[in-house]
């Protein structure tokens, strides 16, 4: 165990132990100070893979002789709650904690929220950079407040457990991240998608500094409890711990150190690009798959996307997948998947349907870039889905539809995770990013 601008780290070669990483949270959490009896821990939901019933165990345990309460919260964002036995399973797995509850973030519920500050106009414009020109088109055209669930105020500290990995929107998850947007207000969850968004999934995912992680970090000072943050970087083909890093007060040290790590970790590349690409979604040990619906399952084209040559093909293989997202469906199947350069060059396609940002966030990085010739929508790259969502609605949708079971057939006919005759079949998709770079 060693420490680094106040971080304190544990890491090993390949991996360290279970035990390891926990008593790194440990630690940090008997050395909180003893006044505070109440904690609120912010854990991400099921669809990231981490060990979250372990480190609460670890947190619950060091606190125990004195805490009141240690309560978890769903950092979900606008993704779909899980069932009462789902997320208890998930936070305390088979232990029992008689002073503690799991809480889900009710992100579009403003009696849920509470302001703590403002992110004034000329900031948010100056975080879109050279994008600001579209800012008042996306409805970002006065200042606005910052809002997050009224809860984290009832305790006295705050403890982010995440999983630090490449982020489509933020570069890399964790830190802060997990309460803006995890249990922050729908215009902050909108403005942080739009500015990270346009810059391009390849453009943001994987990179810092950037200027979406830059104000998550900023609108985290607002905040009057203290905060600890936990960084755990996961390999994600063995699921072995290659870092566990603990910030006992404060959050960006954190992550910028796990980062460096996790783009070890956590990227692949490839020498070149190729002409098909096919991200086969992951299912869990127990059988069941990782994400329940596309706006999840997108990963698979985000974590995949900047190793398809332009004019190639990229298929999401996912045949337990039947809907869009419960959030967000009925505006994506009203204004279809296409590329920022169709939606920002006609707005009326999307603003007669009262399409949100985010709404338009998450079609535009499935369609990927693109650009507009004559008139005509020409996307860099051919996506297409391979799921339970039937190919009339796909083509509603002007979503590219393939039959499961056919490239089910591919995946078990080609060698996985490796570039054969111009193709690369991505197993357990949705984790690692795959990156080209020159040889």
């Amino acid at each position: 165990m060693t420490s680094s601008n106040g971080v304190l780290q544990a890491v090993g070669a390949p991996a360290i132990s279970m035990d390891d990483a926990c008593a790194v949270v440990a630690e940090a959490m008997r050395a909180s100070p003893a006044g505070e009896r109440r904690f609120l821990v912010l854990v991400p939901d099921s669809t990231r893979k981490a060990p979250v019933a372990d480190v609460f165990r670890a947190i619950h345990d060091a606190v125990d002789g004195r805490a009141d309460r240690v309560d978890a919260m769903i950092a979900q964002g606008t993704h779909g709650p899980m069932s009462e036995a789902e997320k208890y399973a998930w936070v305390f797995g088979e232990n029992r904690y008689p002073r503690s509850t799991v809480f889900d973030h009710d992100w579009d519920n403003p009696d849920a929220l509470t302001p703590l500050g403002v992110v004034p106009l000329d900031d948010q414009l100056d975080r879109f950079g050279e994008n600001r020109r579209y800012a008042s088109l996306l409805g970002f055209d006065t200042d606005m407040r910052i809002r997050v669930n009224a809860r984290l105020l009832e305790y006295d500290r705050l403890v982010l457990l995440t999983r630090v990995q490449p982020h489509e929107v933020a570069g890399f998850a964790g830190g802060a991240k997990q309460i803006f947007p995890g249990v922050s207000g729908p215009e902050m969850i909108s403005l942080l998608h739009a500015i990270g968004s346009l810059r391009t999934n390849r453009g943001i995912h994987g990179v810092m500094p950037n200027p979406v992680r830059d104000l998550i970090d900023d609108m985290a000072l607002n905040l009057p409890v203290p905060i600890t943050s936990i960084g755990l970087v996961i390999d994600d083909d063995s699921d072995a711990i290659n870092g566990a890093f603990v910030q006992p007060d404060g959050w960006r040290e954190c992550v910028e150190l796990a980062a460096k790590l996790s783009a070890a970790v956590n990227i692949r590349y490839v020498p070149r690009r190729v002409r098909r690409v096919v991200a086969a979604l992951p299912q869990r040990k127990d059988g069941s798959w990782l994400y329940p619906d596309f706006w999840t399952g997108a990963k698979g084209v985000l974590k995949t996307e900047d190793a398809v040559a332009d004019g190639g093909e990229l298929v999401v293989w996912a045949p337990n997948i039947d809907s869009i997202s419960d959030a967000h469906g009925e505006l994506i199947s009203a204004i279809g998947y296409h590329t920022y350069a169709y939606f920002l060059s006609r707005p009326e396609s999307w603003q007669r349907a009262g399409a949100t940002p985010l709404a338009l966030n998450g079609s535009a990085l499935v369609k990927g870039e693109g650009r507009m010739v004559g008139g005509r929508e020409v996307p860099r790259i051919d996506v297409r889905i391979a799921t339970a969502i039937p190919p009339d609605a796909c083509a509603r949708m002007n979503i590219g539809y393939e039959n499961p079971d056919a490239v089910a057939a591919e995946i078990a006919a080609t060698p996985p995770n490796a570039i054969t005759d111009d193709r690369l079949i991505v197993r357990d998709a949705g984790g690692v990013l795959w990156r080209h770079r020159a040889a």
